[in-house]
């Protein structure tokens, strides 16, 4: 199986500085994540037109991303047995599967395919026993509401005879499986993390700033930061008394209540607020740069959004997925998961339209295949750019273990000779070979566009 590890992730330490308009200094000490708080707390210094200002922020103390998710993937990545099989399920828990608990009969549907499946092929009598302790073992799981909260899928490693038992809960799933190989299946795992990890969601007001990162482990609140001048009170006290405002005279026919001090105290709350907005988006561009933040999705009132939006340099709105209207006083990581989940569909669904447009245009001119034997065919050559995978399909076929080629019909020989190994989805396999090449996977979930792909396709880098 394929351990895939894009990057290494960093811890935070040492010494950052950031510029504003003038300077703008932030000291973060070096720390043992092991002894450390959650939060570091920090102090820094700005520099302005009217003095210096002094301020507090925090920044998640946490070890990575991805610590957890990843210690599963690598103990999953190195698990192999040829007696008793894995069993794999993915599924689906969004609003829709939830209802009814209809995912409880999809569940039942996808065990009794799998019955019949594995009636078919013929296993051993252990390998037997094996999978139908998984199956128990898993739908007791499946009928506990309370194991599945806050998620919108689940990912399920079962080997009774093995001793292998692994469960991850997901941000999203592309489609409902259940099936048994030698080892664990994780193409739709390794779809899932491409991309689901390093979504930064922002929260901003005229005083504060609050951001979230959202990964295969959770949701964690990283980064919090509290303007300097934000507990000066936003209302003007006219020191000589509420009426007593000095009027004069213009060409000698009316009196006008001057009311500068009123006019420069609200022009200096509002420079105030957009160096607040300046700062934050330095400071957030520094994270994203050094915590190679995917996606960034702002919130807060759309005023709030608007202004903030305007401080961000261009490497940050090119990550900019979406925004979300919310409330930064009352907001719980639960609510910042699911309205951060509703932007990413709604982006993802966009990119796909214009994949599917590049598709149909690269295809007549060689630089796209379609169907599974030609995208097999592809990947071998590592000419893959975009594999895309029709929702739902699967196929089983062969692989030479001798030449690692897959075959899709059961009369087929291997190139250099020696006996095929059956292979329970090549789908799955083509998956995994993508992601392994560095090559993206894009599963097809609209019905318009099921039809333009036959079970898979790709775009590739360059034709033979």
């Amino acid at each position: 199986m394929i351990s895939r590890r894009r990057e290494n992730y960093r811890q935070t330490g040492g010494r950052h500085r950031l510029r504003s308009h003038v300077r703008t200094t932030l000291t973060v000490p070096k720390f043992n994540p092991s002894k450390s708080p959650r939060f570091l707390v920090f102090s820094y210094t700005l520099k302005t037109g009217r003095g210096i200002a002094a301020g507090v922020g925090k920044i998640n103390n946490s070890q990575g991303y991805h610590m957890g998710f990843e210690e599963s993937v690598n103990k999953l990545s190195g698990y192999y047995n040829d007696k008793q099989p894995v069993t794999t399920l993915y599924l689906k828990l969004g609003p829709r599967e939830r209802e009814n608990f209809g995912y409880k009969i999809t569940f039942k549907n996808l065990a009794k395919g799998l019955r019949d499946e594995i009636g078919k092929r013929g296993i051993s009598k252990d390998a037997l026993e094996s999978v139908e302790a998984d199956l128990a073992k898993i739908q007791s799981f499946v009928e506990n509401p309370e194991g599945l909260a806050d998620c919108r899928g689940i990912a399920v490693y079962s080997c009774t005879g093995g001793g292998l038992w692994e469960v991850l809960k997901l941000p999203s799933l592309y489609r409902n499986q259940l099936l048994i190989d030698r080892s664990p299946v994780m193409g739709q795992l390794f779809k899932v993390d491409d991309d689901y990890t390093r979504i930064l969601t922002v929260l901003v007001d005229r005083k504060k700033a609050r951001g979230f990162g959202i990964d295969l482990d959770g949701t964690k609140e990283v980064l919090d930061y509290f303007y300097p001048a934000a507990e000066r009170s936003t209302k003007f006290h006219n020191p000589q008394g509420k009426y007593n405002k000095k009027s004069t005279s213009l060409a000698g026919t009316r009196n006008f209540s001057q009311g500068f001090g009123e006019f420069r105290f609200n022009r200096m709350i509002e420079n105030e607020v957009q160096q607040h907005f300046k700062y934050v988006a330095q400071k957030l561009n520094d994270y994203c740069r050094k915590e190679n933040v995917h996606w960034l999705i702002l919130g807060g009132t759309e005023e709030n959004i608007t202004e903030f939006s305007h401080h961000l340099p261009t490497s940050l709105h090119e990550k900019l997925a979406g925004t979300v209207t919310m409330d930064l006083e009352r907001v719980k990581p639960s609510l910042v998961t699911e309205a951060s989940l509703d932007v990413l569909e709604k982006t993802r669904a966009e990119r796909q339209k214009k994949l599917m447009q590049e598709f149909a245009d690269k295809l007549p001119v060689g630089y796209a295949v379609d169907g599974l034997r030609a995208s097999l065919e592809a990947l071998k050559n590592s000419q893959v750019r975009v594999l895309l995978v029709e929702e739902g399909f699967k196929q089983p076929g062969f692989l030479c273990p001798d030449t690692g080629d897959y075959l899709t019909d059961a009369g087929e020989k291997c190139p250099g000779g020696g006996e095929a190994v059956p292979v329970t989805d090549l789908v799955e396999r083509a998956i995994e070979e993508a992601f392994s090449q560095g090559a993206e996977v894009e599963m097809i979930q609209d019905e318009p566009y099921k039809k333009n792909v036959r079970g898979t396709g790709a775009i590739l880098r360059f034709k033979l």
